[in-house]
């Protein structure tokens, strides 16, 4: 049977993804691709075997997983793709209306803290899948993640842009992990030598996309609109 990878189909995976697909691809390997909350469902429906799942994921339901250690998506300071677009400075958004992405689950409860610890502050909070300017439109401000996130950010047209691993770091001075390799406990009952062979190429991946990251940009080209140099900057500023 085949291990069900799930692989989250933003940038910040595409030199781990990119280079175990390359060269440690098996044919017992499976791809899923989704958002991280779509991989969050899946993994928790036991539809995926294994997957780069939200933290809050785990700390949720931690008796349904294993962590494969020595891999996360995380950063120190400032990750770029987690951001709140706002209409006014963070200063003035006590008691203002947020809106959220529905593409995450840790950023969105990681936002929620850092108003409530930071600043003290009392919002209320509405999911929805609404582009920046349509959300905008009804919310002062809007969590956004991912590569849309990069994006917004170059058109930010003089909108407040608030960094959320720097707002972290401001508030504890550690880094913050955003997303963990997650194994479902009953996957690893009964696929224990392929799993053990899945994280050894992903450890060996995760080593040799580091000392790569400009050829696989050169080989990838400009990925949604990102350009090779701004996703090489992004790739190290998280691991």
């Amino acid at each position: 049977m085949a291990l069900r990878v799930g692989e989250i189909n933003y940038s910040n995976c595409i030199p781990i993804f990119y280079t175990l697909k390359k060269r440690h691809y098996i044919e017992g390997y499976t791809f899923i691709q989704g958002i991280p909350s779509e991989l969050n469902q899946l993994i928790s429906d036991g539809r995926i075997d294994i997957s780069p799942s939200s933290s809050i994921e785990y700390a949720i339901n931690p008796e349904k997983y294993l962590i494969l250690p020595d891999l996360s998506i995380s950063s120190v300071k400032r990750v770029e793709s987690i951001l709140l677009f706002s209409q006014f400075r963070i200063e003035d958004l006590n008691n203002k209306t947020i809106g959220l992405t529905k593409a995450s689950a840790t950023s969105t409860v990681l936002l929620k803290i850092l108003l409530k610890r930071l600043y003290g502050y009392s919002n209320t909070f509405i999911d929805t899948e609404e582009s920046l300017e349509d959300g905008l439109k009804k919310y002062p401000a809007y969590l956004l993640i991912g590569d849309e996130a990069l994006n917004e950010n170059i058109n930010k047209k003089g909108l407040f842009v608030y960094d959320l691993g720097k707002l972290w770091y401001n508030l504890t001075g550690k880094p913050f992990v955003f997303a963990l390799w997650l194994v479902r406990k009953e996957s690893a009952s009964f696929q224990k030598g392929l799993i053990a062979q899945f994280y050894k190429d992903l450890l060996a991946s995760k080593k040799e996309a580091y000392n790569n990251f400009v050829n696989i940009a050169d080989d990838i080209k400009a990925y949604n609109n990102i350009r090779s140099e701004r996703l090489i900057r992004y790739w190290k500023t998280i691991s």
